[in-house]
């Protein structure tokens, strides 16, 4: 029995094709509905820090959320389920990098976000999510102020290069032009499991969507996983199940397939 799901929400959730309109399908949302009324608890698990999540709860009020690829991990009420932080000298290590020679570059606390070099690309990235642009980094907040995640703005061989002094990283993405760099013991994986371990839930209980580079530990890790059509190839290949694309009823077909809902939950009134 499914006692849980979590969903990456980029590509999972949102689809972002053209037709999409970045919007959740009118079925998802149908899905998400017929879950909640039968007591699945339902949670996020993205790559996005969490001001960049807030705005579902004007579409859905989930239970909680795995945010940063798994380094923080929140209950609806805001209270802390999981934290895993960077090794601070790895950040003592990428603040002298950058300095050294400047790429665009976001550090990612619990509660803040800032830029170690001022660059139009980061402010664009704040404005798109309807945010204020962050401040700048000073490594004096590090002692107080743990580094949980943070984000290149440079293509992955590029990152490989300039990164590989540092010891404890693993790098990823959800498959487009930003990097996501999280300790190499982290992972959405470990943020889920966190969760699991303090509602009591077993990994056989639990089900998980995702579409990205960085949901491929995470589906290959779950014992029941689904990737969506419009996913890249290392998703799929870690996934259990792949279903149509997120904007061609992706989560209703596979939710059908694997038999968690069933049509007459999905369509009471026919």
């Amino acid at each position: 029995m499914i006692r849980a799901i979590f969903f990456d929400i980029d590509g999972t959730l949102l689809d972002h094709s053209p037709k999409g309109g970045g919007r959740i399908p009118p079925s998802t949302l149908r899905c998400l509905e017929a879950l909640r009324k039968k007591g699945i608890k339902l949670f996020v698990a993205t790559g996005r820090i969490p001001a960049m999540v807030t705005f579902l709860e004007d579409l859905f009020p989930f239970d909680g959320f795995v945010t940063l690829n798994g380094q923080l991990a929140l209950d609806r009420e805001g209270r802390v389920l999981h934290r895993m932080a960077h090794h601070p000298q790895d950040i003592r290590k990428l603040a002298e990098l950058v300095e050294a020679d400047p790429f665009p570059c976001l550090v990612i606390e619990e509660k803040d976000s800032f830029f170690m070099v001022e660059t139009p690309i980061i402010r664009e990235h704040f404005q798109k999510e309807g945010l204020s642009a962050p401040g700048s980094y000073h490594i004096a907040r590090l002692e107080e102020h743990p580094i949980l995640q943070f984000l290149a703005y440079i293509p992955k061989e590029e990152a490989q290069r300039r990164l590989a002094s540092l010891e404890h990283i693993e790098i990823t993405s959800a498959g487009g032009t930003i990097l996501d760099i999280i300790p190499k013991e982290g992972g959405k994986e470990v943020g889920i499991q966190a969760v699991a371990d303090r509602y009591g839930w077993q990994r056989e209980e639990l089900l998980v969507f995702g579409d990205g580079d960085n949901d491929a530990r995470m589906l290959s890790w779950a014992a029941h996983s689904v990737a969506l059509g419009n996913g890249t190839p290392a998703a799929k290949a870690a996934a259990g199940y792949v279903t149509t694309p997120v904007g061609e009823d992706g989560v209703q077909n596979a939710l059908l397939h694997l038999g968690v809902l069933t049509e007459e939950e999905l369509f009471p009134e026919g």
